[in-house]
């Protein structure tokens, strides 16, 4: 008979599963509540110690899962946009003009947040905050904040593929063009959100009425030197 060299694994601790699914039950809860809290009272007006208190756990307990009030409702968006991300990455895989593309990409956002307003309109706002170095980040608002830079680099990826086929003509790098386009969908999706019920279609119009307006450009052709008063 051969005898396996190999040593037995030790089985996991009974103690140690038990507690993972403790664990796991107490993040489920405070993020059920925190999502209900907020739908009910908006981001502003709820605390911390009332979703610590609907979650029923001490309010020490919240701030081992998240830094503050804000990493909460990082918490709840980011595996929703993780998943909206990747549908994101699949469509800009696809063939298609440049326009078609990014309205893809973008309506997927647009119909993400108008789920819930409430939730959506402070998430935003969050964005804005990003190059300001003296905000604390909790770890849910780092992995908010570095999901953009993913954002850039996909457009960047995409808008590259266009100017080397010749469908767009562009000297500018494609790191600043997908740049722009991300600028314009920041500051019109917040105009968007603020809207008392605001609806995807109107949305997504205005936005592809701006985007078609920063591919196309505003000088006439074989004056684009003149347009930006570097003519004669």
């Amino acid at each position: 008979m051969k005898i396996s060299s190999a040593r037995a694994q030790p089985s996991p601790s009974p103690e140690l599963g038990l507690r993972e699914r403790s664990k796991q039950d107490k993040l489920r809860r405070i993020k059920q509540a925190a999502r209900e809290i907020f739908l009910e009272k908006g981001y502003d007006a709820a605390t911390t110690r009332e979703i610590a208190q609907r979650a029923d756990v001490a309010i020490g307990t919240v701030f081992v899962y998240a830094e503050d009030k804000r990493d909460l409702l990082m918490m709840i968006v980011n595996a929703d946009l993780d998943a909206v991300n990747d549908k994101g990455a699949r469509v800009l895989q696809q063939d298609g003009a440049l326009i078609d593309l990014l309205m893809a990409f973008f309506g997927l956002r647009y119909k993400y947040w108008a789920r819930h307003p409430q939730i959506s309109r402070p998430a935003v706002q969050a964005t804005s905050d990003f190059l300001a170095a003296s905000v604390d980040r909790g770890e849910e608002t780092q992995r908010f904040y570095a999901r953009r830079a993913n954002i850039y680099a996909m457009l960047g990826e995409v808008v590259r593929r266009k100017q080397e086929r010749g469908e767009i003509g562009s000297d500018a790098s494609p790191e600043l063009i997908a740049a722009l386009f991300v600028t314009i969908y920041l500051a019109e999706v917040r105009r968007w959100l603020s809207q008392a019920a605001p609806k995807p279609a109107g949305g997504l119009a205005t936005l592809r009425a701006l985007l078609e307006l920063a591919i196309r450009g505003l000088a006439p052709v074989g004056r684009e030197l003149t347009a930006m008063g570097m003519g004669d």
